[in-house]
């Protein structure tokens, strides 16, 4: 018998426009780098702790104030 899977919704928005990438920890921007994998990863400085651009963890998205 096989189990229906359960699909999560994604907290993550669909697109980054109109957010800003900062450290879920201290708050501070984000530093994007190039790895020698070919991937992408956002690193703190204060902190010392980064993620790959493709795992955010939650909080890694601020929204960005509204321009009026």
């Amino acid at each position: 018998m096989k189990r229906a899977f359960r699909i999560k919704a994604d907290p993550s928005p669909v697109s980054g426009c109109g957010y800003a990438h900062v450290c879920p920890f201290c708050g501070q921007p984000l530093a994007l780098y190039d790895l020698r994998d070919g991937d992408q990863a956002y690193w703190c400085g204060p902190c010392g702790k980064g993620h790959r651009a493709g795992e955010l963890p939650p909080g890694a998205l601020r929204p960005l104030p509204e321009a009026s």
